[in-house]
């Protein structure tokens, strides 16, 4: 990915591998071994971090509202986010991607076909039919949403990775954990690209025991930069 922005040049002055190695593992002719290529993601990261490819893309208007278009719709940052999620939750059985709907879907798929997993989308209506819904309401503002899940679309023998493009105030994601266990699923862990402030993951963190990876915390003083 980083290929289409720097040179092989570059890459070898940054990674410390010729640019004739470089060139094969871009072309995938030849494979690097695993600590290689964990050192080889490590200097690339430092290269171009991800959570500061996330706050350049991001908007916030006025009202504080933040707007994750930019990110979302940009294949690049999608197939980025996908091996992060890898990176970070290597090792962890995932069965299943879960994701709200509707800026969730894009990720969610994206990681959900690198893994190999079906996805399940929580919608936020039924839909004609299907009969059996797991449903969760929760607190979303002044107001009550829902979220509904086809019955036996997560399972009891299912490990779920849950996944959002933003979490605001950790409602909708503590729905879906609510909804995997209603399933009597597992929770293997939530991955999101933004968060607004630390206290809402904090708090998710506290409560559950499962890993929790979010990109780019967007603190009230970067919003008010944004904006500006």
């Amino acid at each position: 990915m980083l290929k289409k922005f720097y040179s092989y040049s570059e890459l070898s002055r940054r990674t410390g591998i010729p640019e004739t190695v470089l060139c094969r593992y871009v072309k995938g002719d030849v494979l690097p071994g695993e600590d290689t290529a964990r050192k080889l993601w490590e200097s690339l990261d430092r290269i171009e971090q991800f959570n500061q490819v996330i706050y350049e893309r991001i908007s916030v208007d006025a009202y504080g509202y933040v707007d994750t278009t930019n990110i979302i719709n940009d294949p690049l940052i999608l197939m980025r986010a996908s091996h992060h999620v890898m990176m970070r939750f290597a090792g962890r059985r995932i069965t299943k991607v879960l994701t709200p709907a509707v800026n969730g879907v894009p990720i969610a798929t994206s990681i959900a076909i690198l893994l190999e997993v079906p996805i399940v989308i929580a919608k936020r209506y039924r839909e004609m039919g299907v009969r059996d819904y797991v449903e969760e309401s929760y607190p979303s503002g002044p107001y009550m949403a829902s979220l509904y899940v086809p019955k036996n679309a997560i399972t009891s023998r299912d490990d779920v990775l849950i996944v959002d493009d933003l979490i605001r105030t950790g409602s909708t994601v503590q729905a879906l954990i609510n909804i995997v266990r209603r399933s009597k699923a597992n929770v293997a862990g939530v991955f999101a690209l933004v968060s607004i402030g630390d206290e809402c993951v904090q708090n998710l963190r506290m409560e559950n025991p499962f890993p929790i990876e979010v990109v780019a915390s967007l603190q009230p003083a970067y919003q008010r930069e944004l904006y500006a």
